[in-house]
C-alpha cells in the first residue's frame, strides 16, 4: 500500500510535460555562438589595445575577465539558491523557471573550469596585490597574508566552495528528476530537507567566496554585509536571467503557455523584492561605513567616489533601484505580461553588469574607464554558458507536473485538460 502510495502516476495531459522545441534550442545555440565569437574578438582586441587606454592598468584584459566570470557565476549560483528556496517555500512561481534553474544550476563545473584563467593570472600576479608577499607593518595584515591570502589556499577554497555548491544542485537535479515521471511524496519531503540545509550552506559558502573573490582586491578593507549583498545580487541576477529566458524562449510553448497568469505576477513581485534587498544591504553598507568613519572601511567607498567613478555610484541608485522599483510597483500589468517582464529583467541584468563593474575595476583604474574587454569578456564566457545550458535542456521537459504541489498552485490548468 505505501508503495502504491508513492508511485502512482497521476494522469498529466501531455500539453503540460512537453520540452523546448529543437528549433527554439537551434536558436538559442546560434545566438550563443554569435555571442562567444563576438566576445572573443573583442576580448583579443582588448588584449594589446586596452593597456594603452588605460595606461594605469596595463592588465586590463583581467580584471575584466574577473568581473564578467563573478555575473555568469551570479547567474549559475544563484539559481542554485533559487532551487533551493523554492523547494523550501513552495509557490506557483517555482514551476515557471524550475527546469531553466535545474539546468543553469547543473553548471557549477563549467564555471569551476572557467576559474581557470583567473587562476593562472594569481600565479603571474596579474590580478590581486596581495600576491607581491607584501612586508606589511600592521600585524592583522601580515596575519592575513600568512594563514588565509596565499595562493594554494584561496584556490583550495574555490574549489571546496563549487563543491558545495554543486553537492546540492546535484542532490536536487537528481532527486527532482523523478517529479518529471512519477509522482512520488517521498522525494518532495527529501527535496524540502536538502533544500534547507542547502540554503544555510550556500549562504555560508558564498559569505566566504565574496570575502576572496572581492573584498581581497583591497586587502585591508572588510565588510560584515558584504557577503549578504552578494547573495541578494546573485539571487537578483539569477531570476532575472531566468525571467529572461522564459520570456523569450518559453512563452510561446505549450507548457509554458498554461501557466497560470498570476505565476509571472509573483516572478515579479519577487523580482521586486530582490532588488529592494539588493538597495537595503547596499544602503547600509554605505551608512555603516560613514558612521564608522575608520580607515580601513572607508578605502572602498574613496576609490569609488573619486575622479569620475561617483558618476556610476550615483547612477546605481537611480538606475539599479528607483527605475526598476517604479516600473515593478506602478506599472503591475507588466508583471503579468512575461515579454514586458522579460525586458524589465534583461535592464536589471545589465545594471547587474555595472554593478559588478564598480566593484572590481576601481581598485585597478584610478579614473572612470571603459576598455573593449570590458565588453568582450561577459559575451565570451556567456557565449559559452548558454551554449552548454541549451545543450542541457533539450528534450526534456519544462514542468514538474508530478510535484505533490503542482496541483494545488496550478489547479485551472488541470481542470481546463480535464
Amino acid at each position: 500500500m505505501r508503495t502504491a502510495e508513492h508511485s502512482a502516476v497521476a494522469p498529466v495531459p501531455a500539453v503540460l510535460s512537453s520540452p523546448l522545441s529543437d528549433a527554439r534550442v537551434r536558436k538559442v545555440q546560434t545566438f550563443a555562438v554569435a555571442m562567444f565569437v563576438v566576445g572573443l574578438v573583442l576580448t583579443l582586441i582588448g588584449w594589446k589595445v586596452d593597456p594603452r587606454l588605460h595606461p594605469d592598468d596595463p592588465l586590463a584584459v583581467w580584471h575584466s575577465y574577473l568581473y564578467a566570470w563573478l555575473f555568469w557565476v551570479g547567474v549559475t549560483i544563484g539559481s542554485v539558491a533559487a532551487l533551493l528556496l523554492h523547494h523550501v517555500v513552495g509557490g506557483r512561481w517555482g514551476f515557471v523557471i524550475r527546469r531553466f534553474l535545474e539546468e543553469s544550476a547543473g553548471l557549477w563545473w563549467l564555471m569551476l573550469l572557467l576559474f581557470a584563467p583567473i587562476a593562472v593570472a594569481l600565479y603571474r600576479n596579474d590580478l590581486y596585490s596581495w600576491v607581491h608577499a607584501p612586508e606589511a607593518a600592521n600585524p592583522l595584515l601580515q596575519q592575513k597574508y600568512t594563514w588565509w591570502l596565499n595562493r594554494p589556499l584561496f584556490i583550495f577554497r574555490t574549489v571546496v566552495y563549487f563543491a558545495i555548491w554543486g553537492l546540492f544542485a546535484t542532490r536536487m537535479r537528481s532527486m527532482g528528476a523523478t517529479q518529471y515521471q512519477r509522482s512520488d511524496r517521498r522525494i518532495q519531503d527529501k527535496l524540502n530537507k536538502w533544500g534547507a540545509a542547502g540554503l544555510v550552506a550556500y549562504c555560508l559558502a558564498t559569505t566566504f567566496a565574496s570575502v576572496d573573490w572581492i573584498e581581497s582586491l583591497v586587502p585591508n578593507w572588510y565588510s560584515s554585509i558584504f557577503g549578504m549583498l552578494m547573495i541578494a545580487s546573485q539571487g537578483l541576477t539569477a531570476l532575472a536571467f531566468m525571467i529572461v529566458l522564459v520570456g523569450f524562449l518559453g512563452r510561446d510553448q505549450p507548457a509554458e503557455g498554461e501557466a497560470p497568469e498570476g505565476s509571472f505576477r509573483d516572478l515579479g513581485n519577487l523580482m521586486l523584492a530582490f532588488v529592494m534587498l539588493w538597495a537595503y544591504m547596499s544602503f547600509s553598507q554605505y551608512l555603516i561605513t560613514y558612521s564608522g568613519n575608520t580607515t580601513e572601511e572607508v578605502v572602498w567607498f574613496i576609490q569609488r567616489n573619486q575622479n569620475n567613478w561617483f558618476i556610476i555610484s550615483a547612477s546605481l541608485m537611480a538606475f539599479h533601484f528607483l527605475f526598476p522599483f517604479l516600473a515593478l510597483v506602478l506599472a503591475s500589468k507588466w508583471k503579468r505580461d512575461p515579454r514586458r517582464l522579460a525586458w524589465i529583467a534583461l535592464y536589471l541584468l545589465v545594471m547587474r553588469l555595472v554593478d559588478l563593474y564598480w566593484w572590481v575595476t576601481p581598485t585597478f583604474r584610478s579614473h572612470l574607464s571603459i576598455g573593449i574587454a570590458d565588453f568582450g569578456t561577459p559575451l565570451l564566457i556567456g557565449g559559452i554558458w548558454l551554449f552548454t545550458w541549451a545543450l542541457a535542456v533539450r528534450g526534456k521537459p519544462l514542468v514538474a507536473v508530478h510535484d505533490p504541489r503542482f496541483v494545488e498552485h496550478w489547479p485551472e490548468t488541470l481542470q481546463h485538460h480535464g
